[in-house]
């Protein structure tokens, strides 16, 4: 603070030290007193006008707070602007020379600082990430610097002279301007997917919004590659049947009529991000039956606790004349989808007939009131075909005569109307 202040006395008396070097703010108008403090706070552009001996080519040592000062705030970590740096030689022909290697010696001053062949920053950066919301990054870069020497004899009078009153002819004017573009690329942020996409499968749709599964702004750092995702169905009722089990929950009871499985290459482990909106949509062709049956979408879901399936917000949407389950999803909750309906012990004889033991095709186990009980979904009638108890049925995708060129509207494309949630 005290080599700063210095700096904005000299600001403000500049007039009287003839040959004074001095920091200043360009500005078409001059800054009055008053505004002084608040101009440098992470001023947008500032200047270092240096002035030299004759003949030397070597800066003041009284001019050592100054440079100070103006390092000081170009590489500040915490200041959030991020500067380019200009150093600008005024000469006359015959001593280009002599301004070139100023140029240098001022140069070397930033380096040397930095104990880098070059000036180097550290800086940090905010940016905003899906998966952990708001932060801020320890960002190193190369400081751009141009260097350039000019013949004053061929520059017009305008450009000799700075703020009105300053002139420039015979010193060194180094110019720190706000340019993150330039500093840190042109990078405005990662995104997984980079743009809207609906993935399909035979009948699973699945629509991502562009950073649905990752986003990030204002980072430095290199995106990750594309991504990758895939859906595996098991929504037809004899593949159910043939292995059938219940959704995996350690006190309720979950009766699947259909799962998926998403395949991504990109996921994000549980425990591993702090802010993750369910911003990614699923949906499942539904028939009347098992609208009427207020059947849910669950998925698994990451608790202090452990894992469990929950269900998802789920709504029964319309597209033209289909029907759709829609569920929202987050990236963590990539695995096994399921589409079922939770009953209560009360429920179970309604759904599903008794087994004779695990060991029968189909058969799971339920604890009821203390005591360990077998049931399955079917029974196998004399024609080897499936037989449902009613209620069981209707939750299964069991169309007669299905008309097979049934499909879902392309994108986002479902009327609002009537979008009914699920309770």
């Amino acid at each position: 603070m005290k080599r700063i202040a210095f700096a904005l006395f000299l600001i403000l008396t500049v007039g009287a030290f003839g040959q004074s070097s001095q920091m200043l703010i360009p500005s078409e108008k001059p800054i009055k007193a008053k505004e002084l403090a608040r101009a440098w706070t992470n001023p947008e552009v500032f200047c270092l006008q240096l002035h030299f001996d004759n003949g030397d080519s070597a800066y003041r040592e009284s001019d050592l707070d100054l440079l100070d000062s103006a390092y000081d705030i170009a590489f500040s970590k915490v200041n959030p602007r991020l500067y380019t740096m200009t150093i600008e030689a005024f000469g006359k022909g015959d001593a280009d020379s002599l301004m070139v290697a100023r140029v240098e010696s001022v140069y070397r001053y930033f380096t040397m600082r930095g104990h880098e062949i070059m000036p180097v920053r550290f800086a940090y950066n905010p940016i905003q990430c899906s998966c952990h919301g708001d932060t801020m990054e320890l960002i190193r870069f190369e400081v751009p610097t141009y260097k350039i020497v000019y013949d004053c004899a061929e520059l017009p009078e305008s450009r000799m002279v700075m703020n009105r009153d300053v002139h420039l002819e015979g010193s060194v004017l180094v110019t720190f301007r706000h340019d993150p573009m330039e500093c840190i690329g042109g990078k405005s942020g990662c995104f997984l997917p980079s743009q809207d996409s609906n993935i399909r499968a035979y009948y699973t749709q699945l629509v991502l919004k562009k950073g649905s599964i990752y986003a990030v702004y204002n980072t430095k750092d290199e995106c990750p590659p594309p991504v990758e995702i895939s859906i595996e169905e098991h929504l037809e009722y004899t593949q159910l049947m043939e292995k059938y089990f219940l959704v995996p929950h350690h006190r309720q009871i979950i009766l699947p009529v259909g799962y998926v499985v998403l395949h991504s290459s990109f996921n994000r482990k549980p425990d591993e991000c702090k802010t993750l909106t369910d911003s990614i949509l699923i949906r499942f062709p539904v028939t009347d039956e098992q609208v009427e049956a207020r059947l849910r979408i669950y998925a698994k879901k990451y608790t202090s606790k452990g894992m469990e399936y929950k269900s998802v917000q789920t709504k029964r949407v319309r597209g033209g004349a289909v029907q759709m389950l829609q569920g929202a999803l987050n990236p963590t909750q990539f695995d096994t989808i399921f589409i079922a309906k939770r009953i209560d012990e009360s429920e179970v004889t309604k759904y599903l007939y008794p087994a004779d033991s695990p060991s029968e095709q189909g058969a799971v186990t339920l604890v009821i009131k203390g005591e360990e009980r077998y049931f399955k979904p079917f029974r196998m009638n004399s024609r080897g075909e499936y037989e449902f108890k009613k209620p069981f049925r209707n939750m299964l995708r069991i169309i007669e005569n299905e008309d097979e060129s049934i499909d879902a509207p392309e994108g986002d494309a479902f009327r609002n109307d009537g979008d009914e949630e699920i309770e």
